[in-house]
């Protein structure tokens, strides 16, 4: 993915989390996606998967297309 693409993403999710009063280890554990992975995915130091956006878009109650809409 584009790094810069990755850092607006990255941005969007941690603000999405911190809107919705999550910590790292409450969207680890809503996403199914293991806390150490999220943090890297947070500061755009991993690349992130197609399932692995689906899952997060479903933690924060949103559809797919709403979640990536930054």
């Amino acid at each position: 993915m584009n790094k810069q693409l990755l850092r607006k993403l990255a941005k969007r999710i941690k603000e999405l989390r911190k809107k919705n009063n999550y910590t790292q280890d409450d969207l680890s554990d809503l996403s199914n996606i293991a806390r150490s992975t999220l943090g890297n995915i947070e500061t755009a130091s991993n690349d992130i998967t197609f399932s692995k956006l689906n899952q997060l878009a479903k933690a924060f109650n949103m559809s797919l297309s709403e979640f990536l809409n930054f």
